[in-house]
Order: structure tokens, then C-alpha cells, then sequence
């Protein structure tokens, strides 16, 4: 069933005259973001939920070649588990096939459109969709559809440095329905039982950045567990 959907993507972009080649593509954004061998930042958090009130939580992230990614949270702050580690690294690693699908003009840019489709079952997302600024070798827009998370889109906002690093993050998230609790905040309604309903868990998390330390050198121990 894979194979045929990556087939019929094919055929269906073939008529495009102009077509790129994908995986260039995706290798320039790596290179451009191995030369961040880590970095720490100050992050401010904010969520928009229809079912809860939270305020604006502080935190800072942690990351380190190729894959180490942390963030600690100042209270309360509820996080997708996509989109927060923007790495490229950690979102085009797996066994996937890249199919180039057009070109776009977003806010005056020029930006390449990529599908990303897991060529095993075991791959945790179904299909994935990635908008390229090829002029400065960064991703402006990545939308994932996962298997058990629903779909979560993240945009990145980028001021003119010399680094890939985004000052905004925004991660917009449709989780589907969810049982809520009565005792939390979320539980506002209840059904004639007076219990928690279920309801649909959709939002947005807005992560601006400041106070970038970029290769510095962070030790290992930063991303260890702690025991309880």
C-alpha cells in the first residue's frame, strides 16, 4: 500500500516540468544545521486551548548533536511531543522516501514543497510535509500526521542571522477526542452524570525564543534522567 501511494505521488507531480530533487534538498537543510553542534536557550510558553486557562510558563531547551534534546519546564506546560525538538537531525532520520511536490510563494518566499512517506510500519508518522526555503537551506513549515497523535503542524519564525535557529516556534495541534478528567480545568463540562466528558483536544503552543548559547559546549550529563 506504500509502495502504491509513493507511485501515484510520482505520477501525479511527473507533470511538473520544474521538479527538484528532493533529497538535495533535505541534505542542504542538514548541512546547514550540523554546523549548530549545540545550544541552550530561554523559551516562553504559551498555550491556547479551548478547555484550559494556563499563563505564559518559562523553560529552557537543550540540544546536542546529533540527537540530544531537552527542556525543562518552569510549571505547568503542556507540550506536544512533536514539534518541540526542531532539529532536522531528529525529524529526517528513518527509512522514508522524498517526493518533491511544488513550489510556493508564501509571504513573498519561494518555498519547495517535500512529502516525506515512511517506506516501514514501524515508523511512528504516516505521512509528513515539509515547506523548504531553499535560498537559506531552512524549513519555514512542517505538517506530520501521526499515528497515534493526531496532526500537528509547526511553523517557524527566523530573524536574519547566520545560524538556522528559530526565534518563534508556533505548534498547532488536532489530537482528536479525549476523556477529561472532572477534577481538572479542562472538565468544564460534564455529562448528565456528572462526569468528565470527552471532548476535542485541538490548540496551539507558542514558543518564543531568547537568549540563544550556541556551540559552548554542554555536557552530557545535562540530558540524563533524574532519579526519583
Amino acid at each position: 500500500m506504500k509502495k502504491f501511494f509513493v507511485a501515484m505521488l510520482m505520477i501525479a507531480i511527473s507533470i511538473n516540468a520544474q521538479t527538484k530533487d528532493p533529497n538535495k534538498l533535505l541534505d542542504a537543510v542538514k548541512t546547514r544545521f550540523e554546523k549548530v553542534k549545540d545550544y541552550q536557550a530561554d523559551v516562553e510558553v504559551k498555550l491556547d486551548m479551548e478547555f484550559i486557562k494556563v499563563p505564559p510558563s518559562k523553560a529552557k531547551v537543550y540540544f546536542k548533536q546529533p540527537d540530544k534534546f531537552k527542556i525543562d519546564t518552569e510549571g505547568f506546560a503542556m507540550l506536544p511531543k512533536q514539534g518541540t525538538n526542531f532539529s532536522p537531525m531528529q525529524l529526517l532520520k528513518g527509512d522514508y522516501t522524498a517526493v518533491f511536490v511544488r513550489s510556493d510563494k508564501v509571504e513573498g518566499k519561494s518555498l519547495d514543497v517535500v512529502k516525506l512517506v515512511p517506506n516501514t510500519d514501524t515508523s511512528n508518522f504516516i505521512i509528513s510535509t515539509l515547506w523548504i526555503d531553499a535560498s537559506q537551506s531552512i524549513i519555514r513549515k512542517v505538517e506530520t500526521t501521526t499515528k497515534r497523535s493526531g496532526t500537528v503542524k509547526t511553523e517557524f519564525t527566523y530573524t536574519p542571522t547566520s545560524t538556522p535557529l528559530p526565534t518563534v516556534l508556533k505548534i498547532s495541534f488536532n489530537l482528536g477526542e479525549a476523556n477529561l478528567p472532572e477534577a481538572t480545568a479542562m472538565a468544564e463540562k460534564k455529562d448528565n452524570n456528572g462526569r468528565g466528558r470527552s471532548a476535542k483536544i485541538k490548540g496551539s503552543v507558542i514558543m518564543t525564543y531568547a537568549n540563544y548559547k550556541i556551540n559552548k559546549g554542554i555536557s552530557d550529563k545535562i540530558f540524563e534522567e533524574k532519579k526519583k
